[in-house]
C-alpha cells in the first residue's frame, strides 16, 4: 500500500513537473492548491490507468508492438493521457505532439524518480 502511495506522489511530481518544462502541458486553477489537487487527480487517474486499462492495451495490441520493436508503447502511453486528459478539466495538452513529448517525459521522469526510490541496495 505504501509502495502504491509513493508511485501516486511520483507520478503527480512526474507530471507537474512536465507541465513546467514543456510548453505543450498546462495545469489550469486559480490558485497553487488548485493546480496541486489538479495534479494529484491526474497522478492519481493516470495510475488507475495505467495498472488497470494499460496492460489490456498491451495485449491487445503485440502484434503490432512486435512490429514496431515497441514504438508502439509511446502511442499508449500518448492514449492513456488524452484519457485523463478528457476526464481532468484543469489539465490542457495541446495536439497529439504534445501527448506524444508529454507522455515520454513523463514516464522518463517516473523511471528516473521511481529507480531513485525505491533503489533496494542490491549489488
Amino acid at each position: 500500500m505504501l509502495d502504491w502511495l509513493i508511485n501516486w506522489v511520483i507520478l503527480t511530481f512526474s507530471i507537474t513537473l512536465t507541465a513546467y518544462f514543456l510548453p505543450f502541458i498546462t495545469i489550469t486553477g486559480d490558485t497553487t492548491p488548485d493546480r496541486v489537487m489538479i495534479a494529484f487527480a491526474a497522478g492519481l487517474l493516470l495510475g488507475l490507468f495505467n495498472s488497470l486499462v494499460r496492460p489490456l492495451i498491451k495485449i491487445l495490441s503485440l502484434p503490432i508492438n512486435i512490429l514496431t520493436l515497441g514504438l508502439f508503447n509511446i502511442i499508449i502511453n500518448a492514449g492513456m493521457l488524452w484519457i485523463v486528459d478528457q476526464i481532468i478539466k484543469g489539465l490542457e495538452i495541446k495536439g497529439f505532439s504534445g501527448y506524444i513529448w508529454s507522455a515520454l517525459l513523463i514516464s522518463f521522469i517516473n523511471m528516473i524518480i521511481s529507480k531513485i526510490v525505491f533503489f533496494r541496495g542490491k549489488v
